[in-house]
């Protein structure tokens, strides 16, 4: 029995498996791969080929959190999960990474047991298959792994030892144990696997909310696969962070485009998404001494001269105020290029003119003065980092952001390498088409250029929270806590900021054609959640995700608007019909609807939000989507009305 437990607790340590549960392949697993409260129960028994029962009972392991760490309990003890993650330094493994289908190698140990007895084993293993098996717990995928050979002490012991093992990746451990050692079997099963991630994740999958709460009305939840469907949605990468870590992930398909097959290491266009990660990448640089941050950018620029404008040598643009949108450079985004079309330089993009589909940039505003999104600004960081490295930017940006973060599934390579296009997510229009050839190309790859997927972004926000808790290897406090006292109109380096008493949250969004992305996290409590999306309609569904994550895990942010519905007569919605002037410049236009008997506002660019009556001061209206609000005002017999704090007047 000593050398059975031996056995068993070296396996309970090292046996977890993980990757892509779908695959064939697995390796082994990361610390951010465990969360709080999963556990496994195991029932196991003992006996003889002549019918003596040894050993009979149960078996439970758990992860649990002390002062902010993972463990897992064994017995009455508690073992850190970093100690059952590190990898075996052996040449005869009990495990040799990564496991495939008919792997073979030889295990060999020498051990000592309390009582000073020695001894040896040595095995030869193989995995035999990897496919579905049910045991008391559920059915799992799982590989099959023989190990069959001698075993000796010094007390002049000496068996054969055959056993089976079931390893399956969802539950990251072995699920079923059946070991023969000369006249004793020991057989052992799982008989329960618990993990509260998984279900939020069901949870969250299917409470789908909207910004608006109708007090005294039930909830009207939604399915992720329903609002997918409805918004021509082909493809979703999520991640969940709860306390840090990554909860949990996955790539959703809708079944109607069936034109791709992705998995969990397939690519997004992070599209704005990539400008955060620009700047955090610039600040490790900055404190490496690589570049001053507040230095004239013009003195890091050897392929491109800045043109004169507002800009002055006592005012300078700077790395700074490009990455906090307020280097005065002209505003906007960037369209991209179809594949089949020739891609500019960097430079080119900066200077405008044939081939460009941008203006040329220019310092249109003094610098410092004002917050202005600038895309614009990003490509000139991107071209200056280049000529201050002498590199291509995708190197650099791996070499000091992608890699130290472990974001395996990340670059800004533009074009992407053939051997890369497989991995795409391609995009697609509002109206569920693809886009030519799949995707547009970014030169401007510090401001739009990223690919990645949820648990990469997640991994860079998580890097962030670990720096402002002072506890990255990445980042520091001191230089996490230097930026966020910078706070302009709300924004910190392009990040939108939401603090309230026991929450300080940053966010940020993204859009290129046929993609849409956001990422958020609370840099107090650790919470957070990434979305990307290969679709035009990808917004409406990333804020739903966001406010349906902040009520199921009780976020500081993203809350919800209450209101009690209010019932109106059709003539007098019918009175509201027309057209409309708001603030003097845009058209809107307000129509009725003969048989749900609703209003609907509609913007210049197609855009229509259904109005519901809600009962306030006014006659007042709000879309359950977005939360916009609408009040016309009965004193000019509702010729008017107010739509984000401004006027629209009946024409």
């Amino acid at each position: 029995m000593k050398t059975y437990i031996t056995l068993f607790f070296a396996l309970m340590m090292l046996c977890v498996c993980n990757g892509q549960i779908n695959s064939d392949t697995n390796t082994q697993p990361t610390l951010s791969d465990y969360t709080v409260g999963e556990k496994w129960v195991w029932k196991f028994k003992g006996v003889t080929t002549q019918g003596e029962v040894r050993s009979e009972g149960t078996d439970t392991r758990e992860i649990i959190d002390i002062k902010g760490k993972l463990y897992i309990t064994v017995g009455k003890d508690t073992v850190p999960v970093t100690d059952i993650i590190k990898p075996e330094e052996s040449d005869t493994p009990k495990y040799d990474w990564p496991l495939n289908v008919g792997k073979k190698w030889i295990y060999e140990e020498n051990w000592t047991s309390q009582d000073g007895t020695t001894g040896n084993q040595k095995l030869n293993a193989e995995v035999l298959s990897y496919k579905k098996e049910t045991v008391e717990a559920g059915t799992f995928m799982a590989y099959t792994i023989h190990y069959n050979g001698n075993i000796t002490n010094s007390r002049g012991y000496n068996a054969v030892v055959d056993e089976v093992w079931l390893y399956a990746p969802k539950v990251k451990n072995f699920i079923k144990l059946t070991q023969k050692q000369d006249d004793y079997v020991y057989n052992e099963e799982l008989i329960e696997y618990s993990n509260k991630p998984s279900k939020n994740k069901v949870l969250l999958e299917n409470q789908i909310i909207g910004k608006v709460k109708f007090l005294d009305e039930p909830e009207n939840f939604r399915t992720i696969a329903n609002k997918m469907t409805k918004y021509k949605i082909p493809a979703l990468s999520l991640a969940v962070i709860n306390d840090g870590k990554i909860e949990w992930a996955e790539t959703y398909h809708n079944s109607s485009f069936s034109e791709q097959s992705l998995n969990d290491s397939s690519i997004f266009q992070a599209a704005s998404l990539s400008k955060p990660v620009t700047f955090f990448a610039a600040l490790r640089m900055d404190t490496a001494g690589k570049i001053n941050l507040d230095e004239n950018i013009e003195n890091y620029l050897l392929s491109y001269q800045l043109p004169q404008g507002k800009q002055t040598a006592e005012n300078p643009v700077t790395f700074r105020n490009i990455f906090a949108h307020t280097s005065g450079i002209t505003s906007g985004g960037y369209q991209g290029y179809a594949k089949g079309l020739a891609i500019p330089t960097d430079v080119a993009v900066l200077k405008g003119g044939a081939g460009v589909n941008s203006p040329a940039i220019e310092v249109i505003a003094t610098p410092n003065e004002m917050l202005a999104y600038s895309g614009g600004g990003y490509t000139l960081a991107e071209v200056a980092l280049q000529d201050v490295f002498n590199d291509n930017f995708s190197n650099i940006m791996y070499e000091w952001i992608l890699l130290p973060i472990g974001m395996e599934n990340s670059e800004f390579t533009q074009p992407l390498q053939v051997t890369d296009s497989s991995k795409v997510a391609k995009g697609y229009t509002s109206n569920g088409t693809v886009l030519d050839a799949g995707w547009r190309n970014h030169p401007e790859q510090a401001a739009a250029g990223l690919w990645s997927n949820a648990t990469d972004m997640a991994k860079f926000l998580i890097e962030i929270y670990k720096g402002y808790q002072g506890e990255s290897a990445v980042f520091s406090k001191p230089e996490i806590q230097s930026i966020l006292n910078q706070e302009r109109d709300g924004h910190i380096y392009g990040l939108i900021v939401d603090k309230s008493e026991t929450g300080f949250a940053i966010t940020h969004y993204g859009g290129n054609a046929g993609y849409r992305t956001g990422m958020t996290i609370d840099l107090n409590t650790g919470k957070g959640l990434v979305y990307l999306i290969n679709s035009d309609n990808g917004g409406a569904l990333g804020n739903e995700l966001l406010l349906s994550a902040s009520h199921l895990y009780n976020w500081n942010h993203f809350k919800r608007v209450s209101v009690k519905r209010n019932q109106l007569d059709s003539e007098l919605l019918k009175q509201l019909k027309g057209e409309y002037k708001w603030n003097n410049q845009v058209e809107l236009s307000i129509s009725f609807n003969d048989e749900t008997n609703q209003i609907s506002l509609h913007f210049p660019n197609g855009d229509a939000y259904e109005l519901i009556p809600i009962k306030g001061e006014e006659l007042s209206f709000i879309n359950p989507n977005k939360g916009v609000e609408v009040s016309f005002t009965a004193t000019n017999d509702y010729q008017s009305f107010q739509l984000y704090g401004e006027t629209a007047i009946k024409l």
